[in-house]
């Protein structure tokens, strides 16, 4: 059974011919990929080999024509339609978009910290389809972007806060804006920082924007 993390990756998975599962650990994503008919073929990738045993042993018998396990860091030279990369850092992310020899033309991205910059690398490459927040014990980001040869254009506030929460706020973004706000004026306790007090002024603006939409 997938967690609500797990659930909310595959969910984002366009439907695609060949999907690459990076860091796939269990390969729990790229196998409900392939079972929800998401994608006809899945290459498993990780970087640690028991990590990617796990994934051979839990493919059943009748996907072996459709799936490939490689050990390796990050795509290097896999040529994929769509690439899962989630429960990583935005750099390490980052790091495997940039040593990719070809970018896949859909990505699913799921990263625990420097969504900022993410972001910034696909508004490169990418047109960013779906950008929120969700809570699954903690709060996460789920990025979906698509290649675009002029990229796209995201304002100061989407490139921080996620260009769907901005646009179709909801109530787990709210929590996570509020949680935040209480976090920085705690700091402001303790020291006077202006980039905290910057920081806080932003969060707070946004988040009283988006407690009036959802009243």
């Amino acid at each position: 059974m997938l967690t609500k993390r797990l659930e909310k990756i595959v969910q984002a998975i366009p439907r695609c011919t060949s999907l690459a599962d990076v860091g796939c650990d269990h390969g729990y994503i790229g196998l409900s990929a392939l079972t929800l008919g998401k994608a006809n073929n899945v290459v498993f990738v990780d970087v640690s080999q028991p990590s990617l045993h796990k994934a051979k042993q839990n493919c059943p018998q009748n996907f072996e024509s459709k799936v490939h396990f490689v050990c390796q860091d990050g795509l290097q030279s896999l040529n994929v339609d769509c690439a899962v990369i989630a429960g990583m850092g935005g750099l390490e992310i980052l790091s495997i978009l940039n040593n990719a020899d070809v970018l896949p033309q859909k990505l699913v991205l799921q990263p625990m910290r420097n969504q900022q910059e993410v972001r910034k690398f696909l508004c490169k490459h990418y047109n960013i389809t779906c950008d929120y927040t969700f809570f699954d014990g903690k709060f996460y980001d789920l990025v979906v972007a698509e290649k675009s040869p002029t990229g796209c254009v995201l304002t100061e506030d989407e490139i921080q806060f996620g260009k769907s929460n901005l646009a179709t706020p909801c109530a787990d973004f709210a929590l996570f804006l509020a949680k935040e706000q209480a976090k920085l004026q705690q700091i402001l306790q303790q020291c006077n920082d202006s980039n905290v007090q910057h920081k806080l002024q932003r969060v707070s603006a946004v988040l009283a924007k988006i407690q009036e939409e959802l009243q």
